[in-house]
Parts: C-alpha cells; sequence; structure tokens
C-alpha cells in the first residue's frame, strides 16, 4: 500500500439493498435496515459506530426500498460525514458483488451489513489489519450449538473410541465485516453477482494475506421478530457495549425523530 490514504480508516461500505421478507412478517413494508431497535433504526446503529470510529466517507449498496433509505440517511447523516454516495444494484450482486465499486479505491474499505446489530471495536479491527499487512481481514466470532443427537467418536480404522451425548459445539463465525486493502479490491473486476466465499477462495488462490480479527463483542444478524425483541433487549441492557451510553441512546431517539 503506497498510497498514505491506504493507512486510514476513513471509507466504509455499507450493505442495506435486502428485502427483509422475514422481518415483513412482523414490521410490513418498512425496509430492514430502518426497522427502530429501541427507537433507532438499524441503519442509524451502524453509523453512528462508523462515525465513532473515524469513517468519514460512506457508500451504500441499495436495492429494496432504496430512495427510502437514501432519504433516511442524508436527512439524518449528512452533516455526521464528509461523504455519503449511494449505489443502486440493478440486479442482485450477491453478498459482497457491489464492493466492486469501489474497486480503484487507493485506501482501505470497511464493509458493514445495515442489519447487524454490532459492538465490534471496529477501531483495533483496524490495527490488526494494518500491524498484520493484511489484504482481507475478517472479523469473526464463537457460535456454540448443541446438537441434538449423541456424537461417536472413532479413529482412522473406524473403531469407537469415545461417545459425546448431544455435545456442544464451538465455531468460529463470520461477523460479516470486513476489511480490504487496494490489493484485495482489485480482485473485483465489475459490479456483478459475487458471493463472499468465492471472494475469499480468489484471494487465497492469488496468494494475498488474510487474518481474522476475533472478538466477543455483544453482535446479533437481526432477520424476523424474535432476533429484533433480542436486539432491544441487548441494546437496552448494555447501550455501552454498542458505543451508547444511556443519555446517548435517549438523544439519538429524540434526533432522530422515530418513536420507540
Amino acid at each position: 500500500m503506497s498510497d498514505d490514504r491506504a493507512m486510514e480508516l476513513d471509507t466504509a461500505l455499507v450493505f442495506a439493498g435486502g428485502r427483509g421478507s422475514r422481518m415483513s412478517v412482523s414490521q410490513g413494508e418498512l425496509p430492514k435496515p430502518l426497522v427502530p431497535v429501541l427507537g433507532i433504526p438499524l441503519l442509524a446503529l451502524n453509523l453512528l459506530q462508523l462515525r465513532r470510529h473515524g469513517v468519514r466517507h460512506v457508500h451504500f449498496a441499495l436495492r429494496h426500498c432504496a430512495d427510502d433509505i437514501a432519504r433516511f440517511a442524508r436527512a439524518h447523516f449528512s452533516s455526521r460525514f464528509d461523504s455519503l454516495t449511494f449505489h443502486v444494484e440493478d440486479e442482485p450482486l450477491g453478498t459482497i458483488g457491489a464492493l466492486a465499486w469501489l474497486r480503484d479505491a487507493e485506501r482501505c474499505v470497511l464493509t458493514v451489513n445495515a442489519d447487524l446489530l454490532s459492538g465490534i471495536d471496529l477501531g483495533s479491527m483496524w490495527v490488526r489489519h494494518r500491524d498484520t499487512g493484511a489484504d482481507l481481514t475478517i472479523a469473526t466470532h464463537d457460535e456454540r450449538h448443541r446438537l441434538r443427537l449423541g456424537e461417536v467418536l472413532i479413529d482412522d480404522d473406524g473403531r469407537v473410541t469415545g461417545y459425546l451425548e448431544k455435545p456442544i459445539k464451538r465455531y468460529r463465525i463470520s461477523s460479516g465485516t470486513y476489511l480490504f486493502a487496494p490489493t484485495a479490491l482489485r480482485l473485483l473486476d465489475e459490479p456483478r453477482w459475487q458471493p463472499f466465499p468465492a471472494l475469499v477462495h480468489r484471494a487465497l488462490g492469488a496468494g494475498l494475506r488474510l487474518t481474522t480479527y476475533h472478538h466477543d463483542a455483544p453482535w446479533l444478524d437481526v432477520n424476523d421478530a424474535a432476533d429484533l425483541a433480542a436486539a432491544e433487549r441487548m441494546l437496552g441492557e448494555d447501550p455501552v457495549g454498542f458505543g451508547l451510553d444511556p443519555r446517548q441512546l435517549h438523544d439519538e431517539v429524540l434526533r432522530l425523530g422515530v418513536a420507540p
């Protein structure tokens, strides 16, 4: 990364184009990024996080209800960032294809998803990305799941070595938050359908350096009414974990004009 701008965390792409069909069961036609959590839309919570960590230029990948989302962002956040840029997907571009709009950026780009409630320390993630010289950094966290059935342990010859009754398994999960150096951005040639796993394999095949930022911050993928209830509980119990003290939470609800 020869350009000093590549060593700054000042540019982000927010994916906010999903239809949110599961959420629409309880929220009607309201686009998922604008669904309020304790009175603050998910999109706003993400933008507040970006601003708190020094991001100055925000790009949006939009599709469903693009005009409504852009109108909200302009009305409430134009004064909080140096620039807001809106890209509308004529056709769905998958989980990372819209990043191609920024493929010529000579700086690192942070990507986040607007339907996440996340307390990830983006500043610490950026320091790890910078200090490891990574081309791509993936935020990860642990999730635990209890199996419904017993697990049989065997050796290479198929002999039973143990038996675990409904064990709890731990998996390292992608947190849907990524940092791309210019070297990784250049793997994207044009805005087209591109799932993130395919880009990871492409980066590995190109010999790029990929690393993780592993965290234990509060985090939730908000997809339906049950998730929304959990999100409100998490934010209400620990606003500081999401970068807001109780007074700030109250002030943002008033500023955004969304009834809790």
